[in-house]
């Protein structure tokens, strides 16, 4: 909705690369064209790409992540978002900022959203409770800033209505204790797990194998050999129901072919621990230029 609120079919819209999938699925469903700029796994966006996009385009939104980005992890500092801020009204350009990780810091202090640093209203804020309480509870918002009368006739013809029983559990819950008790818990057992995830992966695979994990959030990138095709890997290891996320999903170039993006979310259990087994052992085969047996 809030690309629908910004844009018309034919428009171009600023995306990371690598970027979300689901952004890049949306762009192609609305009829909207992607403009993708470098980004670094640890500094984030390039902003002089950025700006440049900017200059030399008819951009009309931006759709970016800065906590915890889908699929590399990283957190802009504070200074970038700032800037980033700056340039969406510097060229009247539509901020869509997508903030459904922010909750999942690992610092003793919450993470900022770029919308901190915005005084025009330009900046539509979306997040959800999917990531924080259940993946099945399609409940989020936007806070929508100028365009929230255009967001809200977007909605009632789109949904009409969420559920009001859902929605006021939900306002109970919230104004209780309990949640933000569950996140502390959820932080605490996010991080080790990814922890524990890396620990796993640094005994399994090879050195030439880059491992890439970010404070907060629960993704982990992995940096293979320019010669390795994550897809073939992919192939490989769902032969055995083992998901992976190859780095040509987030992407529209040929750029991110060698890298994979790991979900650390879930308890290292023995069928996880195999799974890593799977995945280390088959990296691991073709680097090495061995045949992996079908």
């Amino acid at each position: 909705m809030s690309l629908q609120a910004c844009t018309r079919p034919g428009d171009w819209v600023v995306v990371e690369s690598p970027t979300f999938y689901g952004a890049l699925q949306s762009l192609e469903r609305l009829g909207l064209k992607a403009l993708s700029i470098r980004t670094d796994p640890f500094t984030g966006i390039d902003l002089d790409s950025l700006e440049s996009a900017l200059q030399t385009h008819d951009v009309k939104a931006c759709w970016l992540m800065s906590n915890h980005q889908n699929p590399l992890g990283y957190t802009l500092s504070n200074e970038k978002k700032r800037r980033v801020a700056e340039l969406m009204q510097k060229y009247h350009v539509a901020l869509i900022e997508d903030d459904v990780y922010s909750e999942r810091y690992e610092s003793d202090e919450a993470v900022s959203a770029m919308r901190t640093y915005d005084d025009s209203g330009n900046v539509m804020l979306c997040s959800s409770f999917s990531k924080s309480l259940i993946a099945g509870l399609r409940i989020g918002w936007v806070a929508a800033g100028k365009r929230a009368i255009e967001i809200q006739k977007l909605q009632l013809m789109s949904t009409m209505a969420t559920s009001a029983p859902i929605q006021m559990t939900l306002v109970q819950y919230l104004t209780s204790r309990n949640y933000e008790l569950h996140l502390k818990q959820l932080r605490k057992k996010l991080a080790e797990r990814k922890k524990r995830m890396v620990e796993v992966l640094q005994s399994q695979l090879p050195d030439k194998v880059k491992i890439i994990s970010q404070r907060g959030g629960y993704f982990i990138w992995l940096e293979l050999p320019k010669h390795i095709d994550a897809i073939q890997i992919y192939h490989r290891v769902l032969l055995q129901n083992v998901s992976i996320a190859p780095g040509k999903m987030f992407s529209l170039t040929e750029q991110y072919n060698h890298y994979i993006r790991l979900n650390a979310s879930f308890e290292l259990d023995n069928v996880h621990i195999r799974a890593l087994d799977l995945l280390s052992g088959c990296i691991t085969a073709l680097i090495e230029g061995e045949r992996v047996s079908e």
